[in-house]
């Protein structure tokens, strides 16, 4: 009977999870999608380098109050550490994917926003993977320094993702007290 009570307690977090997220999840695609497309079909615009920056702040603000208000709710609720590590991983994964988006967007605008290796003629996908990569390096905090943000707008967007890291590791490391191992 206990396991029975375990396994729909499990199903509980993750549909409460799936809740919150979806609401943040969508804004956070609808608004990366939306100006990766105005950087594809504008050309040159002089302040679309900042709108960039504008909506990626945006994103992180809804980033920062998902993982403070609602998700410290769901912690609350559930002391397991299965579902501590599913809820940090996935906001892990939408910040690198976030930013991926913005930093591509921001080198579509402008290729002198970044030093990079990479050449006029790189295809879209390889850009979006070069741009992946430095967003995880920049989340991790390792910086190789094979990516630099030279431009004012880039060098924003890497303020706020390594602003983004540690506000989800010091989210972390402030719950940890309240995170109970299953044995």
């Amino acid at each position: 009977m206990q396991k029975i009570r375990d396994i729909a307690k499990c199903d509980s977090f993750y549909k409460q999870l799936f809740k919150k997220l979806l609401l943040t999840t969508t804004l956070v695609v609808v608004i990366s999608l939306v100006y990766v497309l105005l950087a594809l079909l504008v050309v040159a615009h002089p302040f679309l380098s900042y709108i960039i920056v504008v909506l990626a702040s945006i994103k992180t603000f809804f980033i920062v109050r998902l993982t403070f208000i609602q998700l410290s709710k769901i912690i609350g609720e559930s002391h397991k550490l299965s579902h501590v590590l599913t809820l940090f991983g996935v906001l892990i994964l939408l910040i690198v994917l976030s930013f991926s988006f913005d930093y591509h967007a921001l080198y579509i605008t402008d290729g002198d926003n970044f030093k990079t290796s990479l050449t006029g003629n790189s295809s879209f996908f390889r850009q979006f993977f070069e741009f992946l990569y430095f967003s995880l390096i920049t989340f991790s905090s390792v910086g190789f320094g094979d990516i630099v943000p030279i431009s004012v707008s880039g060098k924003i967007m890497v303020m706020l993702e390594v602003f983004l890291s540690f506000f989800v590791l010091v989210f972390g490391i402030a719950n940890i007290n309240r995170i109970h191992v299953d044995k």
